[in-house]
């Protein structure tokens, strides 16, 4: 399955809890590979990108977009409060994307050891 990972990033946020937005998202991307599905992650698309005065939030959203629109099967949306993400899941739903919300805990262990076998059985 094709699938795009939404979640929060927070360009406005300090850098901390974007590069812990990103590292969430890279695992959960590199789990859905590991299980053999096709993955877009914009997370690590765009990681940094933000410091560049010549792009616009509205830019990164346009791009999102278009791999929802033309490239994906599902989504899977992270936790967090995140006004992209939220567009993003509204998009997938007209496109008719199938739609997976998961829960991502903070612990790293848990992360590494377990969200392969928890998006198994999810999908």
């Amino acid at each position: 399955m094709r699938i795009f990972v939404s979640g929060p990033y927070g360009d406005y946020n300090p850098k901390e809890i974007i590069d812990e937005n990103v590292r969430k998202a890279d695992l959960v991307a590199r789990c859905l590979m590991a299980l053999g599905h096709q993955v877009y992650c914009p997370h690590k698309m765009s990681y940094g990108w933000e410091d560049d005065e010549r792009l616009t939030t509205e830019q990164f959203y346009e791009l999102d977009k278009s791999f929802i629109l033309y490239w994906a099967e599902a989504i899977i949306r992270i936790p967090g409060k995140s006004v992209g993400a939220d567009g993003e899941i509204k998009l997938a739903e007209i496109c008719m994307c199938k739609r997976y919300y998961i829960d991502v805990p903070d612990s790293t262990w848990y992360l590494e050891q377990r969200m392969t076998k928890y998006l198994e059985e999810l999908l």
